[in-house]
């Protein structure tokens, strides 16, 4: 797990390499009135902050990486609130990872508490929610219509597609916390094979997403891994 965490730190930091992430967070930049030394600087701590975290860590690191990310989640809502229900999650996939982060830190101190298992059940059941709710039934939004359009593997209109897809992942993700252990553990498997299978699909179509600086693609890594933790976790109960 504490390797699922760094990987997002050390992707968000490294990519900075890339022509298409500077790109893309000058562009932001400019919208703060902010020079580019600060995309370098914070690549720079993200890369340090992500190599720290591949050590053992606890409450105090968890912590600062909330007081991170929801200050970056806020400053982003703010500049364009349908960030927050982007088809790619470039914000909403912010709340699995953190409940990534929090069942590190209660890992760490008191093992696999009731606390920590429901904290990471819950944090990757979030990403069903938000991923089925928002964009696809709410919010849907014409980037995703021309995928689906694109793909050519579904007959249906792609808005009607994305409304059932949309729904089937909140009751999976519904059924996420609500099935008994075993059960749950299936599923999460199964969830752990969509997270690989669906980003493949959409960065087929748009391979630049794996080098966003929102962390689009990359986002997916740690919650595969709590994913496959939380399966891993439930299949040991009855």
């Amino acid at each position: 797990m504490r390797a699922g965490v760094a990987s997002l730190w050390l992707a968000t930091g490294g990519l900075v390499v890339t022509r298409f992430y500077r790109d893309v967070g000058q562009l932001w930049l400019s919208r703060l009135g902010v020079g580019d030394w600060a995309m370098y600087a914070c690549c720079l701590v993200e890369i340090l902050l992500g190599l720290r975290l591949i050590l053992p860590w606890g409450r105090a690191w968890a912590v600062a990486q909330f007081v991170v990310v929801i200050g970056f989640s806020a400053v982003l809502g703010l500049l364009d609130p349908m960030l927050l229900v982007h088809p790619y999650g470039m914000v909403s996939k912010n709340l699995p990872f953190l409940g990534l982060v929090a069942t590190v830190a209660w890992v760490q101190e008191e093992g696999w508490s009731p606390r920590a298992v429901w904290t990471l059940r819950a944090g990757m059941a979030a990403v069903w929610f938000t991923e089925g709710l928002g964009p696809k039934v709410f919010f849907q939004q014409p980037i995703e219509l021309a995928v689906v359009a694109n793909s050519g593997l579904v007959a249906l209109d792609p808005r009607t597609f994305l409304m059932g897809l949309g729904l089937a992942q909140a009751a999976s993700g519904a059924a996420a916390l609500l099935l008994p252990g075993r059960l749950a553990a299936t599923l999460c498997f199964f969830q752990g094979l969509a997270v690989i299978v669906l980003p493949a699909l959409v960065s087929w179509q748009d391979p630049t997403l794996w080098l966003h600086p929102f962390g689009p693609m990359t986002k997916n890594i740690p919650i595969l891994v709590g994913t496959w933790t939380v399966a891993w976790r439930l299949s040991r109960t009855s």
